[in-house]
């Protein structure tokens, strides 16, 4: 609890010293971060500033071979460089163009192998050097995925794109896989003639090289490892404005190109709420089903998930989401995934004044109702007690993607909102927004750096906002939903609702009328919001005599089906069988995946493995992962490797169960299972063991 203060006084000199004591009070609240749990990197030591890819892809073989020179700054004197990989196969390294020798660590499962190299000298602080690998991808690099041409819309080329995001992009080059670190980059790749080559960065040259087609590439603004980025296909471009194209197979660009036409008025009215888009491009490539997300925010090139398209604009409130992290996330980073709400909190937090201002303050009080229903439910399933219900979770030995959930997006998001609330003036949160960006632009910054900001702003020059009852500690640490509750309001909610009552009736015997003008002219978020809010059960006639009249089985719009068959299968009605098993076919977007599989498994476990067995090989890497791990899918059992012994400024990872001190004093058990849960162990030891 944080200690109570005094009025804030009104002269600006004794302002500041109260904001001070007040930031002084708060900061041992939480945990400072000293490096990052998910990073091997000594960047601490040195520093990534630019990197130089030449990669030529290679679909017979299914990898990228090539190199990455890596410009670094030197800040304390050191005798190594380590960075992180996950199955490179290293084949040389050079410091300042001379050969370095070099070793790879024992692989961990979640974080790969550290590479650590030795220059021929040692480096000095307050010098640069180069270091150069040339390597080559795996099979098993996890963040591509290659696609043979049937599982392309055309059908004959093959297809690759990449997922760096959280720590993949040490499975496509070495690098420091931290969020904390931000490099500008180019690239050289080559690839197949007759396919284009696309990245986060603006294309600068392609011409055809033999039987290869080279593209070069170039990212003048530091970026995370990340927002590093690969697709390679059969691609077309439609033009929608000076700065915003869409690309996608022939056979799909034209629908995308509506569909996400509105795309230069997101970013257009972003720049007038947070400032200057940066980017110089804003493009976008519809990929194909197995995309694990609905976008990625790729700088210069959003990857965008086919179940975006309906025909009639009714989900591109993802690609405005993907352009309000052009600000939120991209321009402005946070140091390690442990902040990642500051990524998705302050971003939903964007897109929704945007959407807002574009189509009415009613859609930013509705998205944002349809959020929290989404925070409660998942809090629920998982137990308030959860220890990835924390906002700001711990995640020492712990695989971010792991840990990934609505919460970092929901919760985030109520609690920018509560920020809001307690200054009171919509229009001068606005400001402070504005300001935060323009400050940390391009930098990568903590929670201190952010609160601590937006405190000192509102208690100096004149704006005197008491914070005394705020109590971040609550919102930063404790699991479960929000400390202080959201009071969302829109009137859209009504209809939804009222339709909902209607088949509480109905379920329960009423023979009311019902006919497809229930829902006629009704927005997506309405029809969504009405089918999320069905917790009671529904008889089998019931269901028939729902989709006879709304015809949600043929629904176009991925989120109404989503919600549609997960009805379905908790009311065990066997009319949409045939549909579930063709939309697990075609999509691989883990917001349906893993909750439909997981609903399944409740129902017919044996069904729910058949179907994910039948399509694991479609799916992204991360998606099939995660979907195992949902259906408790073992891996096939492998020799056990021999203990690694720590090599020296290595940080130890997860080997056995982990213990961690959480913030507030409390210990968080992290045993491998998927439902870790925060509660007080009876150790008093040193901040964090590992038992076995």
């Amino acid at each position: 609890m944080l200690r109570s203060l005094v009025k804030l006084p009104q002269t600006r000199t004794k302002t500041l010293v109260t904001t001070y004591r007040f930031l002084m009070s708060i900061k041992p609240t939480w945990r400072q971060t000293v490096g990052d749990p998910s990073s091997y990197a000594n960047h601490d030591e040195v520093i990534v500033k630019h990197i130089s890819l030449d990669w030529r892809v290679d679909f017979g073989l299914n990898e990228i071979q090539g190199s990455a020179e890596l410009k670094l700054d030197v800040l304390k004197d050191t005798d190594k460089v380590i960075l992180d990989t996950r199955d490179l196969k290293v084949h040389q390294v050079t410091v300042g163009g001379t050969a370095a020798t070099h070793s790879q660590g024992s692989p961990s499962e979640a974080f790969g192998s550290a590479l650590t190299i030795s220059p021929p000298a040692p480096l000095k602080a307050g010098t640069n050097t180069t270091v150069k690998v040339t390597y080559q991808t795996s099979s098993t690099c996890s963040a591509l995925a290659w696609l043979p041409p049937a599982q392309t819309d055309g059908g004959q080329h093959p297809y690759l794109f990449s997922q760096c995001q959280a720590i993949h992009a040490r499975s496509l080059f070495p690098c420091m896989d931290t969020p904390g670190v931000r490099a500008t980059y180019d690239a050289k790749v080559a690839v197949p003639k007759g396919l284009r080559a696309l990245m986060s960065a603006l294309l600068k040259t392609t011409e055809e090289v033999g039987d290869s087609c080279v593209s070069t590439f170039d990212q003048p603004v530091a970026i995370a490892s990340y927002l590093v980025a690969l697709v390679v296909g059969n691609l077309e471009q439609r033009v929608i404005s000076d700065r915003v194209a869409i690309w996608s197979e022939p056979q799909v660009v034209d629908k995308a190109a509506f569909d996400f036409s509105d795309t230069e008025k997101f970013v257009s009215t972003g720049e007038a709420l947070v400032g200057p888009y940066e980017w110089t491009r804003y493009d976008v490539v519809c990929l194909p089903g197995s995309f694990p997300y609905g976008g990625m925010e790729n700088p210069c090139l959003t990857f965008a998930s086919p179940t975006l398209l309906t025909g009639d604009k009714s989900l591109t409130d993802v690609i405005c989401h993907e352009v309000a992290h052009s600000w939120t996330g991209n321009l402005v980073s946070p140091k390690t995934w442990e902040d990642f709400y500051m990524n998705e909190g302050f971003t939903m937090f964007l897109q929704r004044k945007v959407m807002a201002k574009l189509y009415g303050n009613e859609h930013f009080g509705f998205d944002a109702i349809l959020g929290w229903d989404e925070l409660q439910e998942y809090i629920s399933s998982q137990g308030d007690d959860h220890a990835y219900t924390v906002m700001r979770p711990e995640l020492d030995g712990v695989d971010p993607d792991d840990a990934y959930s609505v919460v970092p997006y929901e919760k985030g998001f109520i609690f920018v909102c509560y920020l809001e609330s307690l200054v009171g003036d919509k229009a001068a949160f606005e400001k402070w927004l504005y300001k935060y960006i323009q400050t940390f632009r391009r930098q990568a910054i903590t929670t201190d750096d952010m609160l601590g900001h937006y405190v000192t702003y509102f208690t100096t020059e004149g704006r005197n906002v008491d914070f005394s009852q705020a109590d971040f500690r609550a919102w930063f640490d404790e699991p479960g939903l929000p400390p202080v509750p959201p009071n969302f309001r829109s009137k859209l909610i009504d209809d939804s609702l009222e339709l909902t009552e209607k088949w509480r009736r109905i379920a329960e015997g009423s023979q009311e009328e019902v006919s497809p003008a229930d829902i006629d002219g009704w927005m997506c978020l309405q029809i969504c919001c009405f089918l999320n809010r069905i917790d009671f059960d529904l008889p089998v006639e019931a269901l028939t005599l729902m989709d006879k009249h709304y015809k949600l089985n043929s629904s176009n719009n991925s989120e109404v089906l989503f919600l549609w068959l997960t009805l379905c299968i908790k009311n065990k009605w066997s009319g949409h069988e045939g549909v579930l098993r063709s939309f697990l076919k075609r999509v691989g977007r883990m917001r349906f995946t893993r909750p439909l599989y997981c609903e399944l498994k409740e129902v017919d476990e044996a069904e729910a493995v058949a179907i994910f067995q039948e399509n694991k090989d479609r799916y992204h890497n991360i998606c099939s992962k995660m979907v195992a791990k949902d259906l408790d899918i073992e891996e096939p059992e492998t020799e056990p490797e021999p203990e690694p012994e720590p090599e020296p400024g290595h940080k130890f990872h997860k080997i056995y169960k982990r213990v961690s001190l959480r913030r507030d004093g409390e210990w968080v058990q992290h045993d491998g299972g998927s439902k870790p849960r925060a509660r007080r162990l009876p150790m008093s030891k040193s901040a964090e063991i590992l038992v076995r």
